[in-house]
């Protein structure tokens, strides 16, 4: 009989993940085979602790009479407990419990754990071997059961509780403007400017326009409301709703906290506003591409640069890309036009004027 169950607890946790729909550790497709070969680059390796303890288990107790083997059953069926308690999204309860969040569906809700899973299926079958062989504990010790998992749900409540302000990122969320982004984070704490602040540096990639070639400015909303993060429900999110604003300048590497709503974008133009501004305002009146060729020149007055180290300063990279195409530029402006031509001589004269050279 212990062959069939040492059988049933290999297959059924590979069962069980391919029903669900899960992949291999590895990202490949159903986990169902994967999870069948016990080899190091399947998904079955991690099975074998847990599978070779169960089966040890087993062996042991095989020919066992004595009175504590007994409780084998409610051991196992507790391990059981414990490895289905440890897969609940914890993270997803804590915030139907404590915040504003309707999920939808259960609020209890398992997790893809591939070394829990094996856990709880080995401890499955260990616990129906006892049974099957007749080992019947005391009644009142099958009252550990519903303990165990209520105690590791209350540790986790009391954690949640005493662990400090709970921080969650949300997705992003464009204005509209080329370079402009907004992003939503859920906070249980009041406005405390430290605190954000303090939260931001230690989470040190986020949110930073530098280190990213598509943005230049971003404003960060803290909000109290778990259901726009987790319903992505950010275009609802009112200005009443926002209990801090942390705006990030790519230009001068700023990070200004503001409390409640600020709008970062409203005194801080993007490089497209800008160019469109300086279009519009300093017409040469000698073709639309000299007019967007001036814009930029105008734009990079008073920047460096000399650096030709690559930079995701929009404003650096653009005037560094004028300076170095200026050669490509004439030439391409004296096919068009002429080399006597008006234009010609006017971005000549302009790029002499700011000592921009085809040399």
């Amino acid at each position: 009989m212990y062959v069939l169950i040492l059988i049933l607890a290999w297959i059924t946790p590979a069962a069980i993940a391919g029903a669900l729909g899960w992949h291999g550790i590895w990202g490949s497709g159903s986990a169902f085979a994967e999870y069948l070969i016990p080899i190091p680059v399947a998904g079955g390796a991690l099975h074998v602790p847990s599978f070779v303890a169960a089966a040890a288990v087993i062996f042991v107790c095989r020919n066992a009479t004595g009175t504590k083997v007994r409780f084998l059953p409610v051991l196992a069926f507790s391990a059981l407990a414990v490895a289905l308690s440890l897969m609940l999204e914890f993270d997803r309860l804590q915030a139907w419990l404590f915040t504003d969040y309707q999920p939808f569906g259960s609020p209890f809700r398992l997790d893809g754990n591939p070394l829990l899973l094996f856990v709880a299926t080995d401890a499955f079958w260990v616990g129906a071997y006892a049974l099957l062989k007749g080992w019947v504990p005391p009644a009142r010790s099958w009252l550990v059961l519903p303990l165990v998992p209520a105690a590791i749900i209350g540790l986790s409540v009391i954690n949640y509780q005493i662990s400090g302000p709970v921080f969650e990122r949300g997705g992003p969320m464009y204005s509209g403007v080329r370079g402009e982004e907004i992003i939503m984070v859920y906070t249980s704490a009041s406005y405390d400017e430290e605190l954000f602040l303090n939260w931001l540096k230690q989470n040190k990639n986020f949110a930073r326009p530098w280190l990213n070639v598509n943005t230049e400015h971003v404003a960060v909303l803290f909000t109290n409301s778990m259901q726009v993060i987790k319903w992505r429900q950010y275009d609802q999110i009112a200005e009443d709703g926002t209990i801090a604003t942390v705006c990030l300048y790519e230009e001068d590497r700023s990070i200004i906290p503001h409390a409640g709503y600020y709008d970062c974008f409203a005194d801080h133009p993007t490089v497209d506003q800008e160019l469109a501004a300086l279009v519009a305002s300093n017409s040469t009146g000698l073709g639309t591409d000299i007019d967007h060729w001036y814009a930029r020149l105008l734009l990079c007055e008073g920047i460096d640069i000399s650096d030709t180290t690559p930079t995701d300063v929009a404003r650096i990279n653009l005037c560094q890309a004028m300076a170095r195409g200026y050669s490509q530029t004439v030439k391409r402006f004296t096919e068009k036009y002429g080399e006597n031509s008006e234009q010609v001589d006017f971005i000549r004269a302009e790029a002499s004027n700011r000592g921009l050279t085809t040399q």
